[in-house]
């Protein structure tokens, strides 16, 4: 842990770290920041059929190509982009993906982050593209993070995406992705992600002995509800958290929160959430979606967070001529929606759970987590909630 906690240190670019600081705590109160983040869904289509997440029931519409892209992405607003995410839908699913990454680097020359979000079941095509990722990065400099959705061992998970056998699947491609690490010249983290719900609740501890016998790192997220994106308010009453589930969810929520270390920033989220799920105290985690990130999607629909409304498109045409494109600067800079964004920190913000990114909002502000870091742990005496306290 600590040899990882130095590596860390080492490889930090520091300059990208002190900068962002000095826009969180000095400039942003003087003018809107630009975008430092983006997560860009390069598709809506999906093989999954998840209870969380409704975007696999969208009607079927055309999605840019690699023309389009190319047309929106001379906006200078994308080179200053250091953190890139894509997502979907499931982004194995597009076949010109790898193609989509070059452009996406040749065109954000200040990139140092590249995510991948997967669902895990096209197997072969993840590690294909896995691979030529891994080719570009290491031309580019730029360091590759794989994120790996797993809700459960064996059934649970198979029951939470809505696909018999996805379990096996996963496996299998976190297995030959753990098998591409160590092979690799160029190293990339790989992890998987889980998605909280009443429906795994009690299943979350053997998933984390699953995870730590693989050494695979787990991530969780509470489930949220949203008209939006997932459009999954029709499941609250599923996978939501009643009172019967709420010692049981407030003592994993404090195990999490007390992981606490130099290096563990999820570990201040998770104490916010202890808080706002126990107190009902408002949300005090930093997100960078209120500050200087934004989303951009396969039909150039833009987002500053994807759980509220859009707030335009840059695109009238698909793969036509470039004089139908807006420039995502005039969106994102655009006074009436910077003042949205600004009405929406006073208000759906302070309800929000999701950790989308935190992790870059709190080095931002390190002066919260530090005060974190050095205020006492709050264990309770309650005694660990068994798997069958139910």
């Amino acid at each position: 842990m600590r040899r990882s906690f130095v590596r860390k240190l080492l490889t930090a670019r520091w300059d990208t770290i002190l900068r962002g600081f000095y826009e969180y705590n000095v400039v942003r109160h003087f003018r809107a920041l630009p975008p430092r983040q983006l997560q860009i869904n390069v598709t809506y289509h999906c093989n999954a059929r998840c209870t969380m997440c409704n975007i696999w029931q969208m009607q079927d519409r055309a999605e840019m190509g690699l023309q389009s892209f190319s047309y929106l992405l001379e906006d200078p607003i994308f080179q200053g982009i250091e953190r890139l995410t894509l997502a979907g839908g499931e982004p194995s699913l597009r076949r010109d993906l790898v193609a989509l990454t070059e452009l996406f680097m040749q065109r954000m020359p200040r990139l140092g982050s590249l995510t991948l979000i997967t669902n895990g079941l096209a197997v072969e095509r993840i590690l294909a593209d896995t691979r030529a990722m891994l080719g570009l990065c290491a031309t580019g400099g730029v360091h590759l993070n794989v994120s790996v959705s797993l809700d459960g061992v064996g059934q649970v998970h198979d029951e939470l995406r809505g696909v018999p056998g996805a379990f096996s699947k996963v496996a299998q491609c976190l297995i030959g992705l753990k098998e591409l690490q160590a092979s690799s010249p160029v190293p990339f983290w790989l992890g998987a992600s889980c998605v909280i719900t009443r429906k795994n609740l009690y299943e979350l501890r053997e998933l984390q002995d699953w995870c730590a016998e693989r050494e695979i790192e787990l991530g969780f997220q509470l489930v949220g509800f949203h008209e939006t994106y997932v459009a999954n308010i029709e499941q609250r009453a599923d996978l939501d958290f009643d009172q019967a589930d709420r010692e049981y969810l407030l003592h994993f929520l404090q195990e999490l929160a007390n992981d606490r270390s130099l290096s563990n920033f999820m570990a201040y989220y998770w104490d916010d959430m202890l808080r706002m799920y126990r107190d009902g105290r408002p949300r005090q985690t930093p997100c960078p979606f209120a500050v200087d990130s934004f989303v951009l999607d396969a039909y150039g629909d833009v987002y500053y967070c994807l759980s509220e409304r859009k707030l335009g498109n840059c695109v009238t045409g698909t793969d036509g001529d470039p004089s139908l494109t807006r420039p995502c600067s005039d969106i994102y800079f655009n006074p009436e929606n910077l003042a949205f964004r600004e009405q929406l920190t006073r208000s759906a913000c302070l309800q929000c759970n999701s950790g989308c990114f935190v992790n870059i909002g709190l080095k931002k502000e390190l002066k919260k987590y530090l005060r974190f870091l050095a205020s006492p742990r709050r264990w309770r005496d309650t005694p660990r909630p068994r798997n069958d306290d139910r």
